[in-house]
């Protein structure tokens, strides 16, 4: 798994590459609930999800995108805020194959 690094704002637009895949991020923060929008190779794999704390943000695979995006809250177990970000609540992602799996499987 790895860290993406982000700014505690209400909205933050950046690149970054991920197991090789060029991607564009943009996090958005509306009322009380923050938004993902996420172009790999300038293709949209999806637009305006929901950011919940351990779900994966992509919840629709496509092979456009292999690997998988999510928020982990370091303080608890709520939903990530802007204030936040990147101290509290870390966006991770995890390659695919890598899946962490618990003991017995």
């Amino acid at each position: 798994m790895n860290q993406i690094v982000i700014s505690a704002l209400p909205f933050q637009e950046f690149s970054c590459v991920l197991d090789g895949q060029n991607c564009v991020i943009r996090l958005r923060q509306v009322a009380e609930y923050l938004f993902c929008d996420l172009m790999v190779e300038g293709v949209q794999i999806f637009s305006g999800r929901r950011c919940c704390v351990g779900t994966d943000i992509n919840c629709y695979p496509t092979p456009l995108f292999s690997g998988r995006l999510f928020f982990v809250d370091t303080l608890g177990n709520s939903d990530p805020q802007y204030e936040g970000l990147n101290s509290r609540w870390i966006l991770v992602y995890e390659e695919a194959g890598n899946a962490v799996t618990t003991a017995g499987n």
